[in-house]
């Protein structure tokens, strides 16, 4: 086995997972850009975070003469803690260290450290382990890694963003540092390294998950304190762990409403928000405001959740009794979930598709709609999630 072999097994495991993975879908009822948004909205819920991990298992080298000991004494345990940042739902960046110890196995034959960074043929390890009749003899390693990696959601890039998925696969490659400690008739080395691994996770609970990971570190040829020419001695390690993900905080800055500037303008397909006439409130809009009817949406969908049909017909039925009010929806989307703009263009897309309904199913007046965007820095209710909402106020002359 060597450092082909197990490039190879990588490529055809990711490959595999690739393929398995499903297309993205498209979410009936919605156009490209609201798709956009509620998959940008679910992707800064599910996957912008900092987390932790810890994890065991067990490793080995393929160093020169390896293949001579039996895989089973060759292998060693294996332990690592991680620290990384996921910033979006496709990429994130992590610190990993790792480290114990390998079992080799080795002859004579080489080149060996005799100090002052210089090589000689005289081996100080036949001196500290035992020696067999043929001059091979079995070898130990202590050692300790860090390298910085970036990490891929290959669901998240093949299958969509999807905040109930469980399951993922993330593969991860980068570059580092190992030192091996004197240990045996072993020299100090430090050495200069490149990562690669593919992790399989699954979520335990939201904050949890449980995951399996394969990977490899290219060592050079003097990691071990023998030189035999070789271009590198690669590893390979299993491991399993837990992952902790700590929950982003939200900003505490001040409400920020955009209203139009006229009411006409609200009369266009795509609800107009100016920025010349943004103000931040210290008192809530819907303070004072009437509110007649409240429609409801799931995280990250702009089209209004089955079964609000009384909302509407109470909407509508004021608007017959009163002949000459009118109405304004005021879109909203939680504060615990996206960034400022993603749930500005929700709460957009929210206020819009409410008033296409009452225009396009109710038969109502568009002038006797007004519509406007607040995001989620004003929130009408404590409980987050009824802040997925488009309140309608009425406005009586």
């Amino acid at each position: 086995m060597n450092a082909k072999f197990i490039t190879t097994v990588l490529l055809g495991i990711m490959g595999g997972f690739g393929m398995s993975a499903a297309a993205a879908q498209e979410v009936p009822g919605q156009t490209n850009s609201q798709q956009t948004v509620v998959e940008e909205v679910k992707a800064n819920r599910t996957t912008n975070y900092w987390y932790i991990e810890a994890a065991s298992g067990v490793q080995t080298i393929f160093s020169s003469d390896a293949h001579l000991l039996s895989f089973g004494k060759r292998l060693t345990p294996l332990y690592s803690l991680t620290a990384g940042k996921w910033v979006g739902p496709y990429v994130g960046f992590r610190l990993q260290t790792q480290g114990y110890a390998f079992n080799g196995f080795s002859t004579t034959e080489g080149l060996y450290p005799v100090g002052d960074g210089t090589y000689g043929t005289k081996d100080p390890v036949i001196n500290e382990v035992n020696v067999n009749p043929d001059g091979s003899y079995r070898h130990y390693l202590r050692y300790i890694g860090v390298h910085a990696d970036v990490q891929f959601s290959m669901f998240n890039i093949f299958g969509g963003v999807d905040e109930n998925r469980r399951w993922d696969i993330l593969p991860a490659v980068g570059f580092g540092y190992a030192h091996a400690f004197a240990y045996r008739g072993t020299s100090n080395t430090n050495s200069l390294t490149a990562h690669a691994s593919l992790m399989g996770k699954f979520r335990i609970i939201n904050c949890l998950d449980l995951n399996m990971e394969v990977g490899t570190t290219l060592m050079p040829d003097h990691f071990d304190s023998r030189i035999r020419g070789r271009m590198c001695e690669p590893t390979l390690g299993l491991s399993m762990g837990l992952t902790y993900r700590f929950r982003s905080k939200t900003s505490n800055a001040p409400a920020v409403v955009y209203v139009p500037n006229e009411v006409e303008r609200v009369e266009r397909d795509t609800l107009v928000m100016t920025r010349n006439v943004e103000k931040v409130v210290e008192k809530s809009p819907f303070d004072e405001a009437i509110t007649i009817a409240s429609v409801h949406f799931k995280i990250g969908k702009v089209l209004p959740i089955e079964g609000q049909e009384p909302q509407f017909a109470n909407v509508v039925k004021f608007l017959k009794e009163n002949p000459k009010a009118r109405i304004r929806l005021d879109g909203y989307a939680d504060k615990e979930t996206g960034t400022d703009e993603i749930n500005m263009s929700l709460s957009v897309s929210r206020s819009t598709a409410v008033r296409s309904i009452l225009i396009n199913e109710y038969g109502i007046e568009a002038s006797r709609i007004e519509a406007q965007a607040m995001g989620a820095n004003a929130q009408p209710y404590d409980v987050n999630e009824y802040n997925r909402v488009v309140l309608i106020h009425a406005i009586v002359e």
